[in-house]
């Protein structure tokens, strides 16, 4: 299969030297790339400067192990794994890492029949200010940055890949499983996706992060909170993938 995975957050410029981002970091996303790839599939990985990448993110050397050794043992067979994957991989960097060069970048990439799968747990800014040319000064005593609605970018796909198989995500905060189960219905009739993944910020700040799995006619799934939670998800979005794809070509 042929997958595109988006993640990581956009970025706002409020001047030349601000900006306004969101907490993402992109982990999931390439946990999810790294899945994808270990069940054979061709991955093309969007990202904006700063957000965890499939394999770097875990490629730092801890100056402080107990034992270098084994901290060396470990980066060598994350090489290994990483080079059996390589030529699979295709990183693409969205230099600015704005709302309008996702748009392009994912719109590019989207031509019909491209890909067979689009994961795109990318936190996509919701407003974007009123860029300022050069710097605003610093001296003020209050600071008002003027924003407008970003346009929601996922429910442009499906008219750029009619027959993509679309996971969109929704993250709430501090909200219950059924105010989560909700909102992801509800995104999965405004993006014609074929499945939503909700979860919720306060959650993962306490080290829960389970995810909630909302198809349109279908009832809610639960992934509970663990290490192999990506490669769950994976699992169910390539088989749910291949199921429909399977119904699509039989007469």
């Amino acid at each position: 299969m042929n997958v595109v995975v988006a993640g990581g957050g956009t970025i706002a410029p409020v001047d030349d030297v601000r900006r306004l981002t969101n907490l993402s970091t992109g982990r999931l996303a390439a946990q999810i790339a790294e899945a994808c790839l270990e069940q054979g599939a061709r991955v093309t990985y969007l990202h904006p400067p700063g957000a965890m990448t499939p394999f770097h993110r875990l490629a730092t050397f801890a100056l402080d192990a107990s034992e270098p050794a084994a901290e060396h043992a470990r980066l060598e067979a994350l090489r290994v794994r990483y080079l059996s994957h390589r030529a699979r991989l295709n990183p693409i960097m969205l230099e600015q890492g704005t709302v309008a060069q996702y748009h392009d970048a994912l719109k590019a990439l989207l031509q019909p029949g491209a890909f067979d799968v689009a994961i795109l747990p990318i936190a996509v800014s919701d407003y974007i200010p009123e860029p300022v040319h050069g710097k605003i000064r610093s001296e003020l005593d209050e600071l008002v940055i003027r924003c407008r609605r970003a346009p929601k970018i996922i429910e442009r796909v499906r008219d750029w890949a009619p027959g993509i198989y679309l996971v969109g995500f929704k993250l709430l905060s501090g909200a219950s499983i059924a105010d989560l189960e909700q909102a992801a219905r509800d995104a999965c009739h405004a993006n014609r996706a074929d499945l939503t993944v909700a979860n919720d910020q306060a959650e993962i700040a306490r080290g829960r992060h389970a995810l909630y799995l909302v198809r349109p006619g279908h009832d809610r799934q639960v992934l509970e909170p663990g290490p192999d939670l990506a490669p769950r998800l994976v699992t169910h979005v390539l088989e749910w993938a291949n199921h429909r794809s399977r119904q699509v070509a039989s007469p």
